[in-house]
């Protein structure tokens, strides 16, 4: 790194990047903020934090480090105090001998250079990297570091672990730090869910990420109990009650964020398992442009919001992101001029303007109760969180028939089984028919991480286990590419980053109406379905695998029996 006496701004202004007057500006809105000038050029949009790292990068001849592609040995943590991170928003990101490399949001300051320097005893060596990245970045190795520090000391005070609950509220307790820095972690990484499992000799901690269970932390087994009574008590439950299952609930904030999540207990053979599942964490805000649907299917899918009343179903198995679709669905039906009801176990987030009613077992209320009273609170919308019995049908068909326009959920492979199931439930083929706007069925697929996608020339079984006619494709079937992800640090070597959902949407034609008036078997439904236009779930994946957004093992994963 060159080192420079001139400041932030005059590097921008030298490099051509802003003008001396928008400097003038920024420094006037900097006075009283206790902002640095490169967050205040940032946040007014002068310049992008793109720009300012290129020109720093440039001027000043040090690295850019992406962090979001660098793992970084918690370890570090100690040879930069956490409060100096974050005031300096610098993380330690190598030490090789008696040199320690840092990635900062600004390379300028000297004085943290030199506070680390002095700390650590070593020669440090600066890059630069995104503000954001850093900020992550800090919060994932203190985190881990507290984490891992909390369990080796609770580990060593088994004996003395504190049975009063009163005690699992105190924040100096071993427990309640390992336990919140678990929570911070799973929210960080965008885990959907956080197993603890108690064994024999350790007590597991895994975090499911992108659908897939990954390791987070094991400890001594004997910490287990304590773990398992913290989280009893967060989510409201019994801490006394160990033979039973129990499920319970937890809303609290983490750094701003509002956390919502569901625990369920049950007794095994070394103790209480908890699975804590984060709603928070399943991208329930989304638009339709984040759903996923082919442009094919999104004519489809207003067709079927077009309707002012019928069904409309979700199908699927559980973790197919129904609840996503519901929730989008629901926001953009959403107006002032309507009342739009739901009755869900549990509610998973709040939408305001919508009345949300949350079922109670113990209580005797379910979904065909709470659903009575909705039908008499003058609904124009409703919506049942799962159809699961044939009074709950029973009563969605029947309002749906009514004048109401009613979304729910079933769990079925399809969406054709959906019309056999609903008959398997009782209701007769002729209120199906009636009743019924339409079906989306869907699943989530892993993505390609983009920064390892690579691509390869297929195999012979490959491009013919994908349906490519050898005649129609020619001398062309040698040119096809399929992708997959190599691996590396920022999709942790898996080659996948994130995910998307595949859909196969059926709205009900006139045809299709006849058809299952007349009690057409689910092979004649989804023969006529197909006749209509619905692409199938296989269809719609085979799609994605060619265009490069997934791989050819997801497809063998999801639907091996039918290629």
């Amino acid at each position: 790194m060159r080192y420079t006496t001139l400041k932030l701004g005059e590097i921008l202004v030298k490099d051509g990047v802003m003008d001396e007057k928008t400097l003038q500006e920024a420094l006037k809105s900097q006075k009283g903020s206790g902002k640095r000038v490169g967050e205040i050029l940032i946040e007014n949009k002068f310049i992008t934090e793109e720009q300012l790292i290129n020109s720093l990068s440039s001027q000043l001849g040090i690295e850019y480090i992406d962090l979001e592609a660098v793992k970084i040995d918690p370890s570090l943590s100690k040879y930069v105090p956490e409060s100096i991170a974050r005031t300096g928003h610098v993380v330690p990101v190598q030490k090789e001998d008696r040199i320690l490399k840092l990635a900062m949001a600004d390379p300028l300051d000297y004085n943290t250079i030199s506070d680390i320097g002095a700390y650590s005893k070593l020669t440090v060596r600066v890059a630069i990297s995104k503000q954001s990245e850093i900020e992550k970045k800090i919060h994932q190795i203190y985190a881990s570091h507290k984490a891992i520090e909390a369990a080796q000391e609770l580990s060593k005070l088994v004996e003395a672990i504190p049975k009063e609950t009163d005690s699992y509220q105190n924040a100096d307790q071993p427990i309640v730090r390992l336990v919140n820095m678990m929570i911070e972690q799973a929210v960080l990484m965008k885990a959907s869910d956080i197993h603890i499992e108690p064994g024999e000799k350790k007590v597991r901690i895994r975090f499911r990420i992108d659908g897939y269970l990954v390791p987070y932390l094991e400890a001594d087994t004997g910490i287990a109990p304590a773990v398992v009574s913290r989280i009893k008590f967060m989510g409201g439950m019994n801490i006394a009650e160990k033979r039973l299952p129990q499920d319970g609930r937890i809303n609290i904030k983490i750094r701003g964020q509002e956390i919502d999540m569901r625990i369920s207990s049950i007794p095994s053979i070394f103790g209480e398992k908890i699975v804590i599942r984060i709603a928070t964490a399943l991208d329930l805000n989304l638009d339709r442009s984040e759903i996923g649907f082919l442009s094919e299917n999104i004519a489809r899918f207003d067709q079927m919001l077009s309707k002012d009343h019928g069904i409309i179903l979700i199908t699927g198995p559980t973790g197919s992101g129904k609840s996503t679709t519901l929730y989008t669905i629901l926001r953009e039906k959403k107006r002032d001029d309507i009342n739009l009801i739901t009755v869900e176990n549990p509610v998973e987030t709040i939408i305001p303007g919508i009345t949300q009613v949350d079922i109670n077992t113990k209580a005797g209320l379910n979904f065909a109760t709470i659903l009575r009273s909705i039908l008499r609170q003058d609904p124009d919308i409703i919506m049942v969180g799962e159809i699961r019995d044939e009074e709950t049908a029973d009563l969605s068909i029947g309002a749906a028939i009514t004048g109401h326009l009613v979304f729910s959920t079933l769990h079925t492979f399809d969406a054709p089984s959906a019309v056999i199931r609903l008959v398997d439930m009782g209701i007769e083929p002729f209120m199906v028919s009636a009743a019924l706007v339409g079906v989306i069925s869907q699943r989530l697929i892993r993505k390609i991480c983009p920064r390892c996608k690579v691509s390869y020339e297929p195999s012979v079984e490959e491009l013919d286990r994908l349906n490519l006619n050898h005649k129609e494709l020619g001398k062309q079937r040698e040119k096809i590419l399929l992708y997959k992800g190599a691996g590396c640090e920022y999709c942790n070597q898996t080659g996948y980053k994130g995910r998307t959902a595949i859909h196969e949407i059926m709205p009900i034609t006139p045809k299709l109406r006849k058809g299952i008036y007349d009690g057409a078997s689910i092979d004649d439904v989804r023969k006529i379905a197909i006749e209509e236009g619905m692409i199938t779930l296989y269809e719609n994946l085979r799609i994605r695998v060619l265009e490069g957004t997934t791989t050819y093992e997801e497809l063998l994963k999801l639907y091996s029996s039918q290629i």
